[in-house]
This record gives structure tokens, sequence and C-alpha cells, in this order.
């Protein structure tokens, strides 16, 4: 077949060359029923040999960009449920930590107003020991006093049992003056 085409091409060179310059279309019709026999000739070669393979070929890389456009959207379709995963789990995690702050507020505020009653609390019992104290030590003076003053107007020097004694009421009617006192 080659060889036909062959013949064909070197007659319608010998036919050239023996003719003067002539335009394209220009020639006998023997010339251009060559040429069309040629083309087809040509066509059903280059359609057996090459169209049929470059067609599958375009075929298979039309179906492999197809498959990698879906493998590209299902990338991105699982690449947002991530996302949506993270982001939950974000909001979760925000939510743990804004309870736990909450909760750490309350501790320390409970700790702190039970720190603050402890210390009101012993600052009472102090100033009632101060008090107590301060009342004991009055009464002793009051009581050194009193004997003083009693021996200084007796005249006479008391006893430690009349000392005791003396005290014991004196400091018994002050104490029921000031418990009526407070009532």
């Amino acid at each position: 077949m080659l060889l036909v085409i062959n013949i064909c091409a070197a007659a319608s060179e010998g036919t050239a060359a023996a003719a003067e310059e002539k335009s394209i279309f220009g020639g006998t019709f023997a010339d251009s029923l060559w040429t069309v026999a040629a083309f087809l000739l040509l066509l059903a070669v280059l359609s057996k040999a090459a169209w049929r393979p470059l067609m599958a070929q375009l075929r298979a890389r039309q179906e492999h960009i197809k498959q990698q456009m879906e493998a590209a959207e299902n990338a991105r379709k699982h690449a947002e449920e991530l996302l949506d995963e993270y982001k939950r789990q974000g909001v979760e995690i925000v939510n743990r930590m804004t309870a736990q702050a909450q909760l750490l507020e309350k501790e320390t505020i409970e700790k702190t107003s039970q720190q603050i009653y402890q210390m009101k609390r012993q600052a009472k019992a102090d100033i009632e020991y101060a008090r107590v104290a301060a009342s004991q030590q009055m009464w002793q003076e009051a009581g050194d006093m009193l004997l003083s003053l009693s021996s200084e107007i007796v005249g006479r020097a008391i006893t430690h049992e009349d000392n005791l004694r003396l005290l014991v009421e004196a400091i018994e009617k002050l104490e029921q003056e000031q418990a009526g006192a407070r009532q």
C-alpha cells in the first residue's frame, strides 16, 4: 500500500516538474483523482495505526483526570468533615475550660471566705482573751488597791483569809454589776 502511495507521489512530482508553474488548483482530473485516492488511503492507514490508539490514550487520560477530580472532591469533603470535627472539639475544650475556670473561681471564693471567717473568729477569740486578761488584771489591781485601802482604813493588818474573803466579795459584786449592765 505504501508502494502505491510512493508511486502516486512520484508520478505527480514527475508531472509537476514537467509542467510549468501551475497553481495549486490547476491540473488534470487524474491528478485530482490520485490526490483524493492518496488522501483516503492515508486516512485509512492513519485511522488504523494512529487515530484509534490516540483516541484510546485520550479516553484513558480523560478517565484518569475524572478519577483525580473525584479523589480531590472526596479529599475536600474529608477535609471539611475533619475541620468540622476539630471545630466541635475546640468548642468542647473551650466549654470545658470555662467550666473549670468557673469551678476554680467558686472554690477560690469559698476558700477565701472560709479563711476570712477563720480570721474573724480568731480575732474575736483574741479580743475576748485580751478582754478577759485585762479584766483579770483589773480585778487583781482592784484587789490590791482594796487591800491597801482597807489596811489604811482599818488600821490593822488583814490576814490572808480576810483578804481573800474581801476580794471574793468585791469581785462578785463587781461581776454582778457588770452582768446587770450588759443585759
